[in-house]
C-alpha cells in the first residue's frame, strides 16, 4: 500500500505536454492576426495615399486646361507627369455639358505601367476666356446711374474731402514734436 506522502510525489506539479501545445497554439493565433492587421491597415494607408495624390494630379492638370485659355473641343487627351517620385498617366475626356461655352472635364489618372487601372478620378468644368473689358463702365467714373453712382449733394465733395485731409495733415505734423524740455508733445491743443 502506498503511503500518503508516495501519492503526494507520483503527482508533480506543472502543465502537462498537451496544456503547453494548446497554449503555444493560441499564441501563435493571436501573433498571426495581429501581423495580419498591420499589413492590412499598411496596405490601407499606401491605397489612401495613391488615391490622394492621384486626386492631386487631377486637379491639376484640370486647372492647367483653365488657365492655359484655350476652349478645348470634344475630344479625349491624355499625358504623363512626375509626382512624388512616381510617373502618373492622366487621361482628359472632354465631353458637351447642354450649356453653351461649357465643357465637362472628366481626368482619370493611372500609372504609367498599368495604364488601364484608373487610380483616381476627378471632374472639373472649363469655359472660354473672358476677355477683359477696356475703359470700364460709365457709372464707375460717376457719370452714370446704378452701383457706386456717386449722389450730387449740392456741395464740392471733392474740396471738402481736401479740407479733411490737410486738417488730419496738420494735426498729424504736431504729434510727436518736443517741447524745449524734451517732453514730447501729444497732437492737439495742450
Amino acid at each position: 500500500m502506498m503511503t500518503r506522502f508516495e501519492k503526494e510525489r507520483s503527482v508533480a506539479p506543472g502543465f502537462t505536454l498537451l496544456e503547453v501545445v494548446v497554449a503555444l497554439a493560441v499564441v501563435a493565433l493571436g501573433i498571426i492576426a495581429a501581423f495580419n492587421l498591420i499589413v492590412q491597415i499598411s496596405a490601407g494607408s499606401l491605397h489612401m495615399k495613391e488615391k490622394t495624390f492621384a486626386g492631386w494630379i487631377a486637379s491639376n492638370e484640370i486647372t492647367r486646361l483653365r488657365l492655359s485659355g484655350d476652349f478645348p473641343g470634344v475630344s479625349q487627351f491624355d499625358g504623363d507627369v512626375e509626382f512624388a517620385g512616381s510617373t502618373y498617366r492622366w487621361r482628359a475626356t472632354v465631353s458637351e455639358t447642354g450649356v453653351d461655352d461649357l465643357r465637362r472635364i472628366d481626368m482619370d489618372v493611372a500609372y504609367v505601367d498599368d495604364p488601364g487601372t484608373v487610380i483616381g478620378r476627378s471632374v472639373g468644368f472649363v469655359s472660354p476666356p473672358v476677355q477683359p473689358r477696356l475703359g470700364g463702365s460709365t457709372w464707375a467714373e460717376g457719370g452714370g446711374e446704378g452701383p457706386g453712382a456717386a449722389e450730387d449733394t449740392g456741395g464740392d465733395s471733392q474740396g471738402d474731402a481736401r479740407s479733411d485731409l490737410q486738417g488730419d495733415s496738420q494735426g498729424d505734423s504736431q504729434e510727436g514734436q518736443t517741447d524745449d524740455g524734451g517732453q514730447t508733445q501729444q497732437g492737439g491743443d495742450q
